[in-house]
């Protein structure tokens, strides 16, 4: 694993009608992201087209401590809270990852 900054890229969509349950929990995660050791930047943007689709931008100090963060505990409890029910079965879900 490498110790070079890391920026992530993902790309979310919500089901109909489940935008602001998704939303609310996706900004609540970003709360508690910002906090964590190594994060750099953690954003969420919602698209101007369809209020559906919303991205995430994250820099991460390391790969290292991205990892901490996906296995760390704000993240399970996003994951356990059941916003994967909120998540539209779409082509868009993307997970990008830049280094350097």
């Amino acid at each position: 694993m490498s110790n070079v900054p890391l920026t992530i890229i993902a790309i979310t969509a919500a089901k109909p009608g489940k935008e602001a349950a998704l939303g609310a929990a996706q900004e609540k995660l970003v709360a508690e992201t910002l906090i964590e050791d190594g994060c750099l930047r953690y954003e969420l943007h919602q698209s101007l087209d369809d209020g559906r689709v919303r991205v995430f931008v994250e820099s991460w100090a390391s790969e290292q401590q991205w990892r901490a963060h996906m296995e760390g505990a704000p993240m399970q409890r996003f994951q356990a809270s059941g916003v994967g029910e909120y998540f539209a079965d779409f082509a868009l879900h993307r997970l990008t990852k830049v280094t350097g």
